[in-house]
């Protein structure tokens, strides 16, 4: 298996956590309260990791090609 076809397995990974992140973090948010808001930012936050991670993974997988 090519080094780039793991970088890209590994981009879709990371774009199927961010989505079910940003998903949680919705949820929490849509309960309200002061313990979800900051439970809710977290989830943004490891949002925001994920989405780096994607991106890394898939320009790491086009400069492999």
């Amino acid at each position: 298996m090519e080094l780039n076809y793991i970088f890209f397995i590994l981009s879709l990974v990371f774009v199927a956590l961010t989505v079910f992140s940003m998903m949680g973090g919705f949820s929490v948010m849509m309960k309200g309260g002061e313990e979800n808001a900051k439970r809710s930012n977290k989830f943004m936050q490891l949002r925001v990791a994920f989405q780096a991670l994607a991106l890394v993974c898939f320009a790491a997988a086009m400069f492999t090609s």
